[in-house]
Order: structure tokens, then C-alpha cells, then sequence
């Protein structure tokens, strides 16, 4: 059955996999400009406490990449492929919301 599916089957998934790539291009530049505010540069990781913050929740994100690109391939194949990519955009559109509440500073939370 996999087989017969194939053709175009994967291309929600394949949207939410571009989008994912430029969420942690948008995550990585976050810190580019956090790294040139606070003029720290690579590869020193501590400085400023806001810089600290979003380098934390930048690699944060990443750590967390592969699973996800994983699971939502199984879960695309094996599954259901429009449910599979709702689920995947629910956790991108949570992922933004977390990168945004950490890189806030605490009493601002």
C-alpha cells in the first residue's frame, strides 16, 4: 500500500519540513543579532544574560530536530500524512511560542 501512495503522498510533510528548516534559520539568526547587540563573539556561549537566553533557547530548538523530522516522516508513512503534518505544525507553531517566552527575560514571563 506504501507504494501506491507515494507519488505527491509526502508533500504536506515535505512543506512542514521546509518550514522547520526555516524556523531554525530564523532561530540561528536571532542569535547572530543577539551575538553583534551584545558583541560576543563565536565561539564564546556566555555573556550578556538576554544573549544567554536566546543562545539557550536557539540550541534548545535544535536539540530537539531530529526527533521531530523523524517522527513526523514515521508518522507520515506509516500513518496518517495530513495528520501527521497538523500535529507537526501545532509543534512548530509551540516551538516559536517557546523560543519567544525563554528568550523573554524572566520577570517579563
Amino acid at each position: 500500500a506504501l507504494h501506491k501512495a507515494w507519488p505527491g503522498a509526502m508533500l504536506p510533510d515535505c512543506y512542514l519540513l521546509h518550514m522547520c528548516v526555516c524556523f531554525l534559520a530564523y532561530f540561528a539568526l536571532q542569535v547572530i543579532y543577539a551575538r553583534r547587540k551584545y558583541k560576543i563573539s563565536p565561539p564564546e556561549t556566555t555573556g550578556h544574560p538576554e544573549f544567554e537566553r536566546i543562545f539557550r533557547a536557539q540550541v534548545n530548538c535544535s536539540e530537539y530536530f531530529p526527533i521531530f523530522v523523524s517522527l513526523l516522516w514515521v508518522a507520515g508513512i506509516f500513518f496518517h500524512q495530513g495528520a501527521a503534518a497538523a500535529a507537526g505544525l501545532l509543534y512548530l507553531c509551540a516551538r516559536l511560542q517557546y523560543f519567544r517566552g525563554y528568550a523573554r527575560a524572566p520577570h517579563g514571563r
